[in-house]
């Protein structure tokens, strides 16, 4: 589909170069200079049908004629939309375009495309509806994502990140995480580099814990309400939230839904909204509307049908009185009476997370780490994954493992000689024993007495 044009904003202009009339100041000399002289013609002007809003920037891309443009969802741990891309819809058809407004995919499909999957074999692997399916069609589809080098479309198989939330276990006092992909996974700690991720809040449901003879097994409600809480455990705020946005990357503002409306609370708890906004993009089948996290500061909230721009302190930067208005933290799209005009918002800023936090973040931890279960005693000591040493077993024998730094902890396995470990972290209170990964899993507790330097 090719894009249209910048249409022509001009005003009636003056053109016509007639004698200027004799008068008392006027001479024969000065009018012929009146009419020899070049007259300019004024600079094409904006009308107000089309002019940008205080705050924002024109950016010099062509006006689109879509009739609505979105967020993209993207169906991964966070559920958050995905940045460089919108889905857009014509005569009631979608496709995908680059936030520049370029086509990746033109409108053919029956629902706003999503995106499944941004990680590596399947990169990125894009979810578009077409009912009944047309085979011809998605292979048609499926080449012009190949010849653009794209991605996929989705087949529906397994090819997501899978999930990842957060639990609050009153018996023990202890927030966890709980991470996987396909089937049940076991709670875990939330790691140092997590906590940074995610700005120290989590939303969290309650969760008990039962023991089973391969680990802890979480129990928990899937439709119980959410809570924020601190990496303590202290709750945000007194209040109860059915969907959930973050605080990560250093946002100082979270979207949640308490009732049937979507708020923004701040990192100290204050809702600095009133629970007034409807969704403004949708999961892959429609099924569960979404209101935009902060993006580069800014995010897209809708109230009584129409669209605006709130900032992070929480206020209307765009009242809600516009038909049609996407951001993704770079480029934005206005919709006019002619078309959708793109913008940008040159107060629009990224806070780094050590500027939010006040401090600094921990730098590409061991990615294990976020996955040592509850069933081991965590460590308190660490180092960045690129001074994390390699390990082999000593040829002496079966290694024991154990579920904390000692031989008094519970035996939870072995290893082979010679066997290759990478450690992850140690104890500042049992020196000469370190937590080690094998075969990308966290394994357990070893003494380094039985290890040699790979």
């Amino acid at each position: 589909m090719k894009r249209l044009g910048l249409p022509l904003l001009c005003s009636l202009l003056l053109c016509a170069c007639t004698m200027a009339p004799l008068t008392e100041s006027t001479t024969p000399e000065t009018a012929e200079a009146a009419q020899n002289s070049v007259v300019e013609e004024p600079s094409p002007s904006v009308t107000a049908e089309t002019a940008l809003p205080a705050g924002l920037e024109a950016v010099d891309l062509a006006v689109l004629p879509y009739d609505d443009i979105q967020l993209v969802y993207h169906f991964s741990l966070f559920s958050e939309p995905v940045q460089g891309y919108f889905t857009m819809c014509q005569d009631g058809q979608w496709g995908l375009m680059h936030s520049d407004g370029t086509e990746v995919l033109p409108c053919v499909f029956d629902a706003p495309i999503a995106l499944c999957s941004d990680q590596t074999p399947r990169s990125p692997a894009w979810i578009a509806q077409k009912d009944p399916d047309d085979k011809a069609l998605r292979e048609q589809m499926q080449q012009i994502l190949t010849d653009a080098n794209e991605g996929i479309l989705c087949d529906m198989a397994h090819c997501g990140p899978g999930y990842e939330d957060f639990f609050w276990l009153e018996s023990s006092q202890q927030l966890c995480a709980y991470i996987g992909s396909l089937g049940p996974s076991e709670p875990t700690y939330i790691s140092p580099g997590m906590q940074e991720e995610y700005g120290h809040i989590f939303p969290t449901r309650p969760a008990t814990i039962s023991v089973q003879n391969w680990g802890y097994s979480l129990e928990y409600d899937s439709n119980a309400s959410y809570r924020y809480r601190t990496e303590d455990g202290t709750p945000l705020n007194n209040y109860e939230y059915q969907q959930v946005g973050f605080f990560r990357d250093g946002a100082l503002l979270a979207p949640a839904r308490r009732g049937s409306k979507w708020v923004y609370l701040d990192r100290q708890g204050t809702e600095v909204t009133a629970p007034c906004y409807d969704a403004v993009y949708s999961d892959f089948g429609g099924y569960r509307g979404w209101a935009s996290p902060l993006l580069s500061g800014y995010a897209v909230v809708s109230r009584d049908g129409k669209l605006g721009l709130l900032d992070s302190a929480g206020l209307e930067f765009l009242p809600c009185t516009y038909d049609g208005l996407v951001w993704d933290g770079t480029v934005g799209w206005l919709q006019q009476a002619d078309g959708w005009h793109p913008f940008s918002i040159p107060s629009a800023a990224a806070p780094s997370t050590s500027q939010v936090s006040g401090t600094q973040p921990v730098q590409n931890e061991p990615p294990l780490l976020r996955y040592v279960p509850l069933t081991m005693v965590y460590p308190d000591v660490f180092w960045s994954d690129n001074d994390c040493d390699d390990y082999t077993t000593t040829p002496d024998g079966t290694l024991n493992v154990c579920a904390g730094p000692g031989t008094e902890y519970e035996k939870i396995g072995s290893l082979s000689p010679g066997s290759v470990v990478k450690e992850l972290g140690a104890s500042s209170t049992a020196p000469g024993w370190v937590l080690v990964g094998y075969q990308n899993w966290p394994t357990g507790w070893v003494s380094t007495d039985y290890l040699q330097r790979s």
